[in-house]
């Protein structure tokens, strides 16, 4: 944590350094001005021609509005007026414009982030006017050597399969087939007993030896299977009898009882994926059994091979199981750590070299781990995947505004 901490001030002094763009900052040419008109909109003078420029929003999605005066005088007809905007990553939008009896109403949505360099162009009674300027927001620079440093990584956006899952609970137990209990061959006494509880012993092993009543003659108990001493029953000097001796388990594989209730059965079939969680437990297997649960339990049992070969793992722990339900190919997705709040908005950050920017998403399903994109974001743009918080937190430093 210290070092996330250290590479975020590092990150901030950087950007610092190296002169961030501020979100909403309006750089114009020299016939640009930072006035605002009386509707509020930017004021755009060039000689004898004004144009007034607004993103409005209010009701509606956002739009543009123009409102032209030639010599103090409103046009209202023959003109040609357009906007064409540059955004990162050099995706243009222009917009046309059309008078709607009380001001001109550019052809389309100015669509979020209203962070673009801007070219305003006027064509009246012959003269052509142009203005440029950058109007950018949620927006920061950041040198490669220090995102790197932050472990700022990207990943691209593309299609992906979304995994829809159902939540179950049981538990680790172990099959009646992994047990084997040993039992002495002819009665007698155990003159020698080599093994207690929980050792681990390999098949042929002798686990104790026993001299034969009958005979006189002792004879060795050996562990027909690799495992783990889970019983003993048998002492030196101890009389056998027909009573199994030791029982030994095999827990290189245990099982995962789930509990599937009337409501989620029909959702719930052999052969379905399952990723089980718990403490020390995160692994992918499949549902192998359905099986009535035991005592006329109202719910059903979904069995489910669990690898324990480093045998970490109990019989007894309590599992989580999300068993999926549903397997759906989506066009666009994100990885689900990308994701930020961002005003109002959820987030992604994009770069484009060393330049990084928020990306509003209309988002669909999600199954946890991806989320599928539904507008907001291009397939192979790059976008945040790793430390994207770091992002957020510098372009907030930044003094991000929606100021148009």
């Amino acid at each position: 944590m210290q070092r996330i901490k250290h590479f975020s001030l590092i990150l901030v002094a950087t950007c610092l350094a190296i002169g961030p763009l501020q979100a909403a900052e309006e750089k114009h040419d020299d016939s640009q001005a930072n006035a605002r008109g009386p509707n509020g909109g930017l004021l755009l003078q060039q000689g004898d021609a004004t144009v007034e420029l607004l993103i409005f929003e209010k009701g509606v999605p956002p739009q543009y509005r123009a409102w032209v005066t030639k010599d103090g005088r409103v046009v209202t007809d023959d003109i040609d007026l357009d906007v064409k905007l540059t955004r990162l990553g050099g995706q243009v939008d222009t917009f046309d414009f059309a008078y709607q009896g009380d001001y001109w109403l550019g052809d389309g949505v100015v669509t979020e982030p209203h962070s673009f360099d801007v070219e305003v162009t006027l064509t009246m009674d012959g003269k052509r006017y142009r203005w440029q300027w950058e109007s950018h927001e949620g927006r920061t620079r950041i040198a490669p050597d220090i995102a790197q440093q932050a472990g700022i990584a990207t990943a691209e956006a593309g299609p992906g399969t979304i995994e829809r899952s159902l939540t179950t609970y049981g538990s680790l137990t172990m099959a009646p087939q992994q047990i084997a209990r040993v039992r002495a061959r002819f009665p007698g006494v155990a003159t020698q007993v080599n093994v207690s509880l929980g050792d681990r012993v390999n098949r042929g092993d002798v686990l104790a030896r026993v001299e034969s009543n009958e005979s006189l003659q002792t004879y060795a108990l050996r562990a027909p299977i690799d495992g783990i001493v889970i019983d003993r029953r048998i002492s030196n000097g101890e009389m056998t009898g027909e009573q199994p001796l030791f029982a030994i388990a095999d827990l290189t594989t245990l099982w995962a009882e789930l509990k599937v209730f009337p409501g989620q059965r029909s959702k719930v079939a052999v052969g379905q994926k399952v990723r089980l969680r718990a403490e020390g437990i995160d692994q992918k297997s499949t549902i192998r059994h359905l099986l009535p649960a035991p005592g006329n339990a109202p719910y059903t049992l979904a069995r489910v091979e669990v690898d324990n070969a480093d045998g970490t793992l109990t019989p007894g722990l309590l599992v989580a199981g999300d068993i999926v339900v549903e397997t759906v190919d989506a066009p666009l997705v994100v990885d689900n750590r990308a994701l930020q709040s961002f005003r109002d908005w959820t987030v992604v950050f994009i770069r484009v070299d060393d330049t990084y920017e928020i990306r509003p998403l209309e988002l669909g399903r999600s199954d946890g781990t991806l989320t599928e994109v539904l507008g907001g974001l291009r397939a192979g743009d790059r976008y945040v995947v790793e430390n994207s918080y770091l992002i957020k937190a510098d372009i907030e430093k930044s003094g991000a505004s929606h100021d148009h």
